[in-house]
């Protein structure tokens, strides 16, 4: 299993460097996530969304991340990654991932379950969208040892030949039916960034423009003027 997962957790790596400049956590130093099984829930606006939660649980707070995966019978290679099938039309094996992720949070209670309360990909121009607090209310019973927190993804061109994704995060709490204001709330903050503490999480790769300078050119194309 280590090296398929050292393998797997290469490529995230290499998909995020090549989609991103940078990934930075907004507010200076990383987050304390509670001691204990955690639900991590947030806005689904980007195609990394995945990978960005392994950034942060995985390599950079230690923690075992785990989601569930409409699309895992495509890429089942994630589940070396703690990716977990989830498909819409097939209830028993949702129900399989559901008393799964019970047993991680037993056997491992450093797992972090990483939860899209929308439900599905959309655009960032639609916002946080509303989803169902029954939903929650669901999620929380069958996992009441579970400690709720809300972060936030915001990608965003600043200049450059590629995106800087921003994440930050909220406040630990119980399921209380206020987690679609907190997690708009926290979206909407990262939409101001100027003079707000960052902390990068990983260097994408730089563009031509970053490596090139043909300056020493210029005395020959004035010429063209």
């Amino acid at each position: 299993m280590a090296p398929v997962r050292r393998l797997v957790s290469a490529l995230l790596r290499w998909d995020l460097r090549h989609a991103f400049r940078r990934v930075c956590w907004v507010g200076g130093t990383l987050p304390e996530v509670p001691d204990g099984p955690v639900i991590a829930y947030a806005n689904h606006h980007h195609f990394y969304d995945g990978h960005l939660a392994w950034l942060l649980f995985r390599a950079h707070l230690g923690r075992r991340p785990t989601l569930w995966m409409e699309e895992w019978d495509r890429f089942p290679f994630f589940a070396a990654v703690g990716a977990q099938p989830f498909p819409p039309d097939d209830p028993v094996r949702r129900a399989a991932t559901i008393r799964r992720t019970a047993r991680r949070f037993r056997a491992h209670p450093d797992t972090v379950l990483v939860y899209y309360p929308a439900g599905t990909l959309h655009p960032p121009e639609d916002g946080v969208q509303a989803f169902r607090a029954d939903a929650v209310t669901r999620i929380a019973r069958l996992y009441p040892s579970a400690t709720w927190w809300p972060y936030a993804v915001h990608v965003t061109w600043r200049n450059e030949a590629a995106p800087t994704a921003f994440l930050t995060g909220g406040t630990p709490h119980e399921a209380d039916g206020h987690e679609h204001h907190r997690l708009r709330q926290l979206w909407q903050r990262l939409q101001t960034l100027p003079n707000r503490p960052t902390k990068t999480l990983l260097q994408g790769r730089r563009s031509l423009k970053e490596w090139w300078d043909f300056s020493f050119t210029s005395s020959f194309f004035e010429r063209y003027l």
